[in-house]
């Protein structure tokens, strides 16, 4: 019989090291995913009709309910300054009524069948919302469909939104205020710093927002260019029937033509060049206080710095309260806040104080931003603040709105990459080194704008300005009456001399 002999063979270590810690890995991405991320958040159905029309499908049944959106990429951006409220009449007036139904109509087909609507007009796109009973997705999205394709633009509708944006503005302006704000007159610091922030671009505009001067034919030219298929995403989240949904899309949606060019697209800011100051010009006229924010370009969303300029604005809020207000008590709301679009961002540490302690309240500011110039904050604070924004995360993702409006926000990606961003596994990974960088990218001070919000006149000035003219006009009074008086004693003494 023919026996083997057992082999002393030497593997080496790393073909079991290697594999080793490859599953180590996979465990450790999927525990944490299973952690932090909300559950089935990117798992989503991403399709692209023949006409270019998008859809995005999320099945969730723990609900008897789902969140529709329609998005339309047209926002105030893609109008000059003096047509920009013209996506925003758009906006008014699909919902003002069809051949088919009355304004009032719509408002009770929705409701009556379990359901809100409501649209809201952005920068970059417009958002058409329907939340309803899944029962009556069906309807949902026929209604949808009627208002985008069916609306009747006329003159009558369009002077009646045109008064309900004067109301939504705050009212209607004159052409006395808004010339004299287009000149810096009666506009506020934080205004003033947006031009400069954002210059060249319809983002801000030097003019007071006004619907005035939008004709008939300016809104239905912006329907034919913008409100094309290829423009649009349909939205759904919640408990249906995907294979009738996909059907009913195909059969309304999918049947739009296709448009002939791809026309409006947005052009990205430019970066403002050198350090800034400003000031508020009477505006505002009266205060008993001040506030002073540092404020930075960045880029947008579609920039991977997104995640650690997050969590840096967390760090910095954490680390600006504690300083400045709980130390130093100069403070009721020292912050840092970040906010971006796609292609651009803003990034400020802001503080309000009294007058008098406006200058040391920016010293702080500026002494812990230095900090973080030259050298990376401490782990532990960073590790504090992802753990901050992972929680947040996870809890805020609960409802079929939450999620359709993350998917919202980030169409961009699935338009883009055809997925969605795991965006838990990317704050995971960010480290003190990559706020280092980030600020040294960023929070320059060559490229910061101060913005230095103080009131014209204190209440104390103001009421001794008021008392001080009360006295002259007093002593005027006075002065005139004694006049008078003198005048007509004199007059009697006159005319008591030349009786005989």
């Amino acid at each position: 019989m023919l026996t083997s002999k057992p082999t002393n063979v030497m593997i080496p270590v790393a073909h079991f090291i290697l594999p080793l810690a490859l599953i180590v890995a996979l465990l450790s991405t999927v525990s944490y995913a299973n952690k932090y991320a909300p559950p089935g958040l990117y798992d989503v159905e991403y399709l692209t009709l023949d006409n270019d029309f998008r859809v995005v499908l999320k099945q969730r049944q723990h609900a008897h309910n789902v969140a529709i959106r329609l998005v339309v990429d047209v926002g105030h951006r893609h109008f000059p300054c003096e047509k920009r409220e013209t996506a925003h009449f758009l906006e008014h007036l699909l919902f003002a009524g069809t051949s088919k139904h009355t304004e009032t109509e719509l408002d009770r087909l929705v409701e009556d069948h379990g359901g809100t609507w409501n649209a809201v007009t952005s920068q970059s796109n417009t958002e058409y919302q329907i939340d309803i009973f899944d029962e009556n997705l069906t309807l949902a999205v026929d209604t949808l469909f009627e208002i985008i394709t069916d609306s009747l633009l006329t003159p009558e509708k369009v002077e009646h939104t045109r008064e309900i944006i004067h109301k939504e503005l705050g009212g209607k302006t004159s052409a006395l205020r808004r010339w004299l704000y287009k000149r810096g007159i009666g506009k506020s610091a934080a205004a003033k710093s947006q031009e400069l922030l954002l210059p060249g671009t319809g983002v801000v505009c030097p003019e007071l927002d006004t619907p005035e001067g939008i004709t008939v034919a300016d809104i239905e030219q912006a329907y034919q260019r913008y409100y094309t298929p290829n423009r649009m995403a349909l939205i759904v989240v919640g408990n249906f029937d995907e294979a009738r949904l996909r059907a009913q899309i195909n059969n309304t949606f999918g049947q739009l033509k296709p448009a002939l060019v791809n026309s409006g697209e947005l052009r990205k800011p430019p970066y403002p060049s050198g350090a800034a100051e400003v000031t508020g010009t009477l505006a505002p006229l009266l205060g008993s206080s001040g506030s002073v924010s540092l404020v930075y370009r960045t880029d947008g969303s579609n920039s991977s710095d997104i995640y650690a300029l997050w969590v840096l604005n967390v760090f910095l809020d954490r680390v600006l309260y504690e300083k400045i207000r709980i130390l130093e008590g100069l403070s009721y709301s020292p912050e840092a806040y970040y906010i971006w679009d796609l292609d651009y961002g803003l990034f400020a540490a802001t503080a309000d104080s009294e007058l008098d302690k406006l200058d040391l309240v920016k010293t702080m500011i500026d002494e812990e931003l230095a900090k973080l110039r030259t050298q990376p904050p401490p782990t532990e604070d960073i590790e504090a603040a992802k753990q901050r924004i992972l929680l947040a995360r996870v809890q805020g993702y609960e409802s079929n709105a939450q999620v359709v409006n993350y998917y919202v926000n980030n169409l961009h990606e699935l338009k883009s990459l055809g997925r969605l961003t795991n965006h838990e596994q990317a704050i995971e990974k960010i480290t003190p080194k990559d706020i280092h960088e980030v600020v040294n990218k960023y929070l320059r001070n060559d490229r910061q704008v101060t913005i230095w919000s103080t009131p014209t006149l204190t209440y104390t000035q103001f009421f001794s300005c008021l008392a001080a003219a009360l006295v002259v006009l007093l002593s005027v009074v006075v002065y005139v009456y004694w006049r008078i008086r003198q005048r007509n004693t004199l007059t009697k003494v006159s005319s008591s001399l030349s009786r005989p």
